[in-house]
C-alpha cells in the first residue's frame, strides 16, 4: 500500500436534510481508539505528502474526536508531510473550530450553495454560512474550496449563485450537479444556458488574473482514460469500523450488506484487516482497479467506444446512488456530463 489519502468518517449524523443528500443518516459516531488504532497501522504505508481527512455525515458534530486524532497524530511525530481536509456544511463553524482549521493548515471543502441554498437545504441558512465564508476568508491559513450543488429544480440559480461566491474571490468554486433525480430536457437546457452564462462571469476573472476560480472549467492536467484511485492511493474507515478504498463506499452498501459487491468492494473491519491485511488488500484491490471509465456503460453501450472517453470522468459510486449499479451510468447523467463538457471546450476555444 502506498496511501495519498485516508478518511475517517467520524460520524454517520448530520443536522442539515439537504434535498439532494444521498447519505442515509444515522446517530453512529466513529470512536476515538478504532482511529488511533487505524492511524498506529496505516500511518507507514502514507505516502510522503498524505492527506488525513474527515467526513460525515457533518463532522464538526464530532470536533472533539477529530481533535483528539490529529492531537494524536501529531504526537506520533511521523516523518512525512501530513496535511488534513475536512468537509462540512459550514453551521457549526465558529471562532474556536476556525482557529483551530488553520492553525493545522487545513484544507476545507464548504458545502454551500448560493442562491439555491435556501431551496435545497435549511431554511434561513445562507446569511449564515455567507458570513462564515467571510470569515474563513480572513483566513490565509485555511485553504478553501466551497462546493455548490444544484438539482433540476435548483438549477436557474447557478451562474446567480456562483457569481455571488467567485465576487467573494474564492478561488476554487466546484460545481456538483445532483443525480438523485433525472435530468429531464427542459432542465439540461437550463443548464447549458446557466453554463453559458457561468463562462461571461469566469472570462473576465481568467483574462485578469489567469486563474480560473471554478474548477470544472480548468484544462486536465493529465491525459488518458480516467479510473478511481479508491483502494489504490485511498482508504477510509466508517464509523462502525468497516474500511473501503473511499469514504462514499459505506453510504452506498448500507442495507446491501448481504450483496455480492458488498462483500466485493469491503475490506472487512479494522481488526481482521490489520490481522490478515496482505491477503485481503490483495483480494479486494483488484475489484477497485476495474473502475475505470472504460470499463462503464450507458444503457448497455460501452464507454469504451464514445469519442470523449479521455475527457469524460463520472465518479462510479457517486453514479451509482442514481439507482443503477456501480458501472452503469444512466443516459441524462451522462448527458449532464456532456453539458458540462461542451462548456469547457467552448471556454477554452475564446482563448
Amino acid at each position: 500500500m502506498n496511501l495519498s489519502g485516508f478518511t475517517f468518517i467520524v460520524t454517520g449524523d448530520c443536522n442539515y436534510h439537504c434535498s439532494y443528500c444521498y447519505q442515509a443518516k444515522d446517530k453512529k459516531y466513529c470512536d476515538c481508539s478504532l482511529m488511533e488504532k487505524a492511524v498506529d497501522f496505516f500511518s507507514p504505508y502514507f505516502n510522503e505528502n498524505c492527506y488525513v481527512g474527515f467526513y460525515g455525515g457533518e463532522p464538526l458534530l464530532a470536533f472533539e474526536q477529530t481533535g483528539r486524532i490529529i492531537d494524536y497524530i501529531q504526537e506520533k511525530k511521523l516523518s512525512k508531510k501530513i496535511r488534513y481536509s475536512l468537509t462540512t456544511n459550514g453551521s457549526l463553524l465558529n471562532e474556536e473550530i476556525l482557529n483551530f482549521l488553520e492553525r493545522y493548515k487545513f484544507s476545507l471543502i464548504l458545502s454551500f450553495d448560493g442562491l439555491a441554498q435556501e431551496i435545497s437545504r435549511k431554511r434561513g441558512s445562507f446569511a449564515q454560512i455567507y458570513a462564515t465564508l467571510e470569515k474563513i476568508l480572513e483566513r490565509p491559513g485555511i485553504d478553501l474550496e466551497v462546493n455548490s450543488v444544484f438539482t433540476p429544480d435548483t438549477v436557474k440559480y447557478l451562474s446567480a449563485s456562483l457569481k455571488l461566491i467567485v465576487d467573494l474571490r474564492v478561488q476554487n468554486v466546484a460545481l456538483s450537479l445532483s443525480n438523485i433525480s433525472p435530468w429531464h430536457r427542459k432542465a439540461l437546457l437550463q443548464l447549458s444556458k446557466e453554463l453559458d452564462l457561468l463562462k461571461k462571469i469566469i472570462a473576465p476573472v481568467y483574462k485578469k488574473t489567469g486563474a480560473v476560480p471554478v474548477v470544472n472549467f480548468r484544462k486536465n492536467s493529465r491525459k488518458g482514460v480516467a479510473r478511481c484511485s479508491a483502494g489504490d492511493s485511498r482508504m477510509a474507515l466508517s464509523p462502525d469500523g468497516k474500511l473501503w478504498g473511499c469514504c462514499l463506499f459505506p453510504d452506498y452498501f448500507k442495507g446491501k450488506e448481504k450483496t455480492a459487491d458488498y462483500h466485493k468492494y469491503s475490506f472487512g473491519d479494522l481488526d481482521s484487516f490489520i490481522a490478515n491485511h496482505e491477503k485481503i488488500y490483495r483480494e479486494i484491490l483488484p475489484n477497485y482497479a476495474e473502475l475505470r471509465m472504460d470499463n462503464y456503460c450507458v444503457s448497455g453501450e460501452l464507454c469504451l467506444l464514445c469519442d470523449d472517453l479521455e475527457e469524460c470522468w463520472l465518479c462510479p459510486i457517486d453514479a451509482a446512488f442514481s439507482g443503477e449499479s456501480i458501472g452503469e451510468i444512466p443516459p441524462w447523467l451522462c448527458e449532464t456530463n456532456q453539458v458540462l463538457r461542451e462548456a469547457k471546450r467552448s471556454f477554452w476555444e475564446e482563448f
